[in-house]
C-alpha cells in the first residue's frame, strides 16, 4: 500500500512543465539521426540542467533504416496505389520489382500477442510472386514471405490512414552474422479500401503488380540522454526508467507524453533525493522507431556488465495520457513482480489492471540479462470503449487509431489522465528504489512456468516427459518459501538484507533468462514471438510432426529440458547458499 509520505510525493506532480514539452515538441519531426531530435534531447538536458539533476548527453552511432517513398502500380489495369513502406524493407531505389499477386491469409499463433506476431497461410506458391496481406508489417510475416521465395509483399492495413513500422528480425544495430537476416526484398503498406479491391481483385482474376521503394540506410550519430539521481544508502543499485525520445511524425502520443512522464518523475523524484535508497537512471532512447530498438540496444551493450551487477528494475513508458485510455488492460510485466505491479496500479489509480505477458517489443532489450522489467505500453481504451468508437487494435496512443501517422498531435493529450499515469511511473519507480527487501517473488514465476509447461505437455498428449522439470520447480519453491521466511525475520539487518537482496537479483536473472530468452546472456533474441520456456516451447509443434520429424525433436527437447533442469538446480543452489 502506498504510504502517507509516498501519496505526498505523487500529489506534487504537475501538468505545467509538460505543456512547455508539448508546445515545444508539436513542431518537431524527431526522427532518429535527424536535427530535430537533437533539439528534442538538447531541451530535455536544458530542463534537467535547471532541475539540477545530473545528466549526459551519450551519442551512439546507430545503423538506421529511414523510409523515403513507396510506390505501388497494378500492370494492365493502370492505376497506381498510395503506399507507405516500413523501416528496413529492401530499397529497389529506381528499380521495379514486378510479379503476379497471390493472397496470404493471417495464422494465430499461440502466445501471440494480436496479428502483429501471426503466421502466413499462402493461397498457393508464393515463390516468385508479390503476397498481399492483411496487418501491419510485422517481421515474423516478413519473414514467412521471404522464407518461400515471395519478392514482395503488399500489407493491408485496417484504417483509412497507413501506419508506419518497422518490418526486420533483427533487434537493434545488427551484427556482422545479423546481415544475412535483414530484409531481401521491398515491403509496402496501404489503405484499407485500397486493399480489400485489390484482395478482391486478386481473389477474381490473376493480377500483376509492381512494388518500388526508397530508403536510406546508414550509419547515424544520435543523442541519448541520461540523467542519474543518486541514492543515499546503495547508490551504485539503481531503476531504471526509460522510453524513445525519436518519433514519426510529430509523435505526440508516441512518444512525447512518454518524454513529459520521464522529466515530470525525474523532477519530483530531484526534490526527494535525500529520500531515496537507491538510485534511479532516467534514459531518452534514439533508434527507436527506424532501428529497432537502436538506442536502447546499445545502452544494453554498453552498459551490459553494470545492468547486470546493480539493475534493480527496468520500467519502460511509452504512451501514457492519451484520451479515451480508460483502463489498464494489457500491462506488460515479468512474473516475478506481478504481486508489486497489481498492487501499485490499483492503489495509485483505483483501477484493477488486466496482465498480460511481455511481448518481444517496446525497448524490452534486457531479458537477455534478466532485468526484471515492468510496463510497456500506459493505459489504453477499453474493449467497450473501442467498439464505441469504432477503433482496430493498434500498438500504441493509448488504443487510439493515429498511432504512427501524421494525425498523432496534440489532439490527443488528456491532462487527467496524463496525471495519473504519471503518478503510477513515479510510484513504481520510487516503491522499487525503496523498498527494504526488493518487491521480487519468483514464485510467481515458476507458477507460470508451472502452467505454460502443463499445456505444452497436454499438447503432446504426454508425448514428451517433464517430470524432472516439475520436480525440479517444486523443490526450488519450497527453497523460495524458505528464502523468504528468512527475509522477513531480517528486516533491520543490513547486512543481512544486503545478501539476500543480491540473491533475489542473482535469482532473478537466471529465471528471467530461461522463460524469456533463447540467446545467451549479451546476446538480443531476434523481434518475433518469444513463446515462454523457449527450451520447451518446440513441444507445440509435435502434433503436426512425422515419426521421424518427431525424433529430431526429442533430441531437441532433451536438450532444452537439460538445460531448464540444470537452471532451476543452479537456483535452488544458489538460495541454499544464500540461507
Amino acid at each position: 500500500m502506498l504510504t502517507v509520505e509516498e501519496r505526498v510525493v505523487l500529489s506534487e506532480v504537475s501538468f505545467d512543465e509538460t505543456a512547455f514539452l508539448l508546445d515545444k515538441f508539436k513542431n518537431l519531426v524527431r526522427q532518429s539521426g535527424s536535427q530535430e531530435e537533437k533539439i528534442a534531447a538538447y531541451y530535455i538536458a536544458e530542463k534537467l540542467s535547471v532541475y539540477k539533476i545530473p545528466y549526459e548527453i551519450l551519442w551512439p552511432e546507430l545503423y538506421l533504416s529511414t523510409p523515403q517513398k513507396a510506390e505501388l502500380k497494378i500492370i494492365g489495369l493502370n492505376y497506381d496505389i498510395p503506399a507507405k513502406t516500413p523501416s528496413y524493407s529492401m530499397s529497389t531505389d529506381e528499380r521495379w520489382v514486378d510479379g503476379e499477386l497471390i493472397y496470404a491469409a493471417s495464422s494465430p499463433q499461440p502466445y501471440a500477442w494480436g496479428e502483429l506476431e501471426y503466421k502466413l497461410i499462402f493461397e498457393g506458391n508464393p515463390k516468385g510472386k508479390i503476397v498481399i496481406c492483411d496487418g501491419i508489417p510485422s517481421p515474423d510475416k516478413v519473414n514467412d514471405i521471404m522464407t518461400h521465395g515471395g519478392v514482395a509483399a503488399i500489407f493491408v492495413q485496417a484504417g483509412e490512414l497507413i501506419h508506419e513500422g518497422i518490418c526486420t528480425t533483427v533487434w537493434g544495430t545488427p551484427e556482422l552474422d545479423d546481415l544475412d537476416d535483414l530484409v531481401k526484398i521491398p515491403v509496402v503498406s496501404i489503405n484499407h479500401d485500397n486493399g480489400l479491391k485489390l484482395i478482391q481483385k486478386v481473389q477474381e482474376e490473376k493480377v500483376r503488380g509492381a512494388v518500388r521503394t526508397s530508403l536510406k540506410e546508414g550509419w547515424k550519430t544520435c543523442p541519448l540522454v541520461l540523467a542519474k539521481i543518486p541514492g543515499y544508502q546503495e547508490s551504485e543499485k539503481f531503476v531504471l526508467l526509460h522510453g524513445h525520445l525519436d518519433s514519426w511524425h510529430a509523435g505526440i502520443g508516441d512518444n512525447a507524453l512518454g518524454n513529459a512522464t520521464l522529466l515530470e518523475v525525474s523532477r519530483v523524484l530531484n526534490l526527494h533525493r535525500n529520500e531515496l535508497k537507491r538510485s534511479i537512471w532516467v534514459a531518452w532512447w534514439p533508434g527507436h522507431s527506424t532501428g529497432r530498438f537502436a538506442g536502447s540496444t546499445w545502452f544494453v551493450d554498453q552498459y551490459g556488465l553494470e545492468i547486470e551487477k546493480n539493475c534493480i528494475a527496468q520500467v519502460n513508458c511509452e504512451a501514457p495520457g492519451c484520451i479515451h485510455a480508460d483502463t489498464y488492460e494489457d500491462m506488460m510485466w515479468t512474473e516475478d513482480v506481478d504481486d508489486f505491479c497489481r498492487e501499485l496500479v490499483t492503489d495509485v489509480t483505483g483501477i484493477i489492471p488486466d496482465w498480460r505477458r511481455p511481448v518481444r517489443a517496446g525497448d524490452y532489450s534486457f531479458h537477455n540479462i534478466g532485468v526484471s522489467s515492468f510496463f510497456m505500453l500506459s493505459s489504453k481504451i477499453g474493449k467497450r470503449k473501442m467498439e464505441e468508437l469504432g477503433y482496430y487494435p493498434v500498438y500504441g496512443c493509448g488504443g487510439n487509431i493515429e498511432w504512427h501517422t501524421e494525425d498523432d498531435d496534440l489532439h490527443l493529450v488528456d491532462e487527467r489522465i496524463f496525471l495519473r499515469d504519471t503518478q503510477l511511473y513515479l510510484a513504481g519507480a520510487l516503491k522499487m528504489a525503496n523498498a527494504e527487501i526488493i518487491p521480487i517473488d519468483c514464485r510467481k514465476m515458476l507458477t507460470s512456468m508451472e502452467n505454460y509447461l502443463q499445456e505444452y505437455w497436454e499438447v503432446t498428449e504426454g508425448g514428451f516427459d517433464l517430470t524432472s522439470v516439475f520436480n525440479e520447480i517444486k523443490m526450488l519453491r519450497e527453497a523460495l518459501d524458505t528464502f523468504h521466511l528468512e527475509a522477513l525475520k531480517a528486516r533491520g539487518d543490513e547486512t543481512k538484507l544486503k545478501r539476500i537482496n543480491e540473491t533475489i537479483l542473482k535469482l532473478t536473472r537466471k529465471l528471467i533468462r530461461m522463460n524469456y530468452t533463447s540467446k545467451p546472456e549479451f546476446k538480443h533474441d531476434p523481434a518475433v514471438m518469444v513463446p515462454p520456456i523457449p527450451d520447451l516451447a518446440p513441444m507445440l509443434k509435435m502434433p503436426k510432426l512425422s515419426v521421424i520429424e518427431q525424433k529430431f525433436l526429442r533430441t531437441q527437447l532433451i536438450r532444452g529440458r537439460n538445460r531448464v533442469c540444470y537452471t532451476l538446480k543452479e537456483c535452488r543452489e544458489l538460495l541454499l547458499g544464500a540461507l
